[in-house]
């Protein structure tokens, strides 16, 4: 029994349980404003671990694609089988080579070669696309197809129509242009790097840039998909070689 006199037991004013309130949202506000930076962290995580994932199966393509095909489709060379050639620069054009592959790493198809006057070393942040090729003029005569070869068939998914979409063996190869989240581009050395080619080189060193993300699904442009600007992609380098 209570004493007579003695003061009643306290409890929590209102007062104090409203602090103790907007101090407990406020440390949950805060560590709440982390989650949006955690989950985006977890995703570039994880879409840098697929790139990575993708180096042995960009050397499988390049190996499958073989040497020739490989070789003119990073050109940077001209002349050199000329006895008076002195600078042996291709000034008038060189070109890269494109792979692809989807958000979820795996298979790597070949996408194009393109035209690029800009082609720099390892390091460079200016590589950039350009104009679909359709072939390469060797200068000891012949021809090397990137697109469709003479008999109709893809070489590249540029090449390819409705009906390659749709029909075995080729149909295994296609990824949508949606779908193209990584972009792998590749490239010979500079002539002033150790890693330069020659036609008498039993090797091929090339540039690997992979980049991402290359292109999104966009259902508001007519092509469903949009191509993502240069300067916001990531990029990964490393060298490579393949043999002939």
């Amino acid at each position: 029994m209570r004493k007579a006199g003695s003061s009643a037991s306290k409890g929590f004013t209102l007062l104090e349980v409203v602090i103790a309130l907007a101090v407990f949202a406020f440390l949950i506000g805060g560590l709440l404003g982390f989650l949006p930076w955690s989950v985006e962290g977890v995703s570039k995580v994880r879409e840098q671990d697929t790139a990575y994932g993708l180096v042995d199966a960009v050397q499988i393509e390049l190996e499958r694609m073989g040497f020739s095909l490989v070789e003119a489709g990073t050109n940077r060379l001209a002349g050199l089988y000329e006895v008076d050639f002195i600078d042996r620069s291709r000034e008038d054009v060189q070109f890269d080579l494109l792979l692809v592959a989807s958000r979820s790493g795996g298979a790597v198809a070949f996408e194009q070669v393109v035209e690029n006057q800009t082609t720099t070393v390892l390091n460079s942040d200016q590589l950039d696309e350009g104009p679909n090729q359709d072939f390469f003029q060797k200068e000891k005569g012949g021809v090397v197809f990137f697109n469709i070869s003479e008999n109709d068939d893809p070489i590249s998914l540029y090449g390819y129509d409705d009906v390659h979409k749709e029909t075995y063996p080729w149909s295994t190869r296609w990824i949508p242009e949606e779908d193209r989240y990584f972009l792998i581009k590749c490239s010979q050395f500079p002539l002033e790097h150790r890693h330069r080619h020659h036609p008498s080189n039993g090797f091929l060193g090339l540039q690997i840039d992979i980049q991402w993300p290359y292109k999104v699904p966009d259902p508001s442009k007519e092509e469903g998909f949009r191509r993502i600007s240069y300067k916001y992609r990531n990029h990964f380098r490393l060298p490579m070689a393949i043999t002939r």
